[in-house]
């Protein structure tokens, strides 16, 4: 594991309180479809991952810690050296549209159920 991720990782462990009450397990299934077509480089694709995995059941938190947490292994040297300059370069667009996503369900939560 890189230097860079040991530190993220730590830093948002410590940055988390404890919930007082058992929290729904994150739907993996439905998280990781995020980040990989945000490496992929699409921005629907991006949008349309970050809709299902809302309308799947995840919480919005969990679609929430997803984004970042792509957006820190784009800036590691170890993934841009893995997959190359233009993988990392494509990334930033489909990252902003999961955002922009995840911004509007969460303003139409307040007038609708996802």
């Amino acid at each position: 594991m890189c230097t860079v991720q040991k530190k993220i990782d730590s830093q948002s462990i410590a940055a988390e309180p404890r919930p007082l009450q058992p929290r729904q397990e994150a739907k993996l299934q439905d998280l990781i479809p995020i980040a990989m077509v945000i490496a992929g480089g699409c921005e629907t694709c991006a949008e349309r991952m970050v809709i299902r995995a809302l309308k799947e059941g995840s919480a919005w938190q969990d679609v929430d810690k997803t984004l970042p947490i792509a957006a820190n292994v784009q800036r590691l040297d170890c993934f841009a050296k893995a997959v190359g300059a233009d993988v990392v370069a494509r990334m930033d667009k489909p990252l902003a549209a999961g955002r922009r996503a995840l911004e509007e369900a969460k303003i139409r939560a307040g007038k609708e159920s996802f």
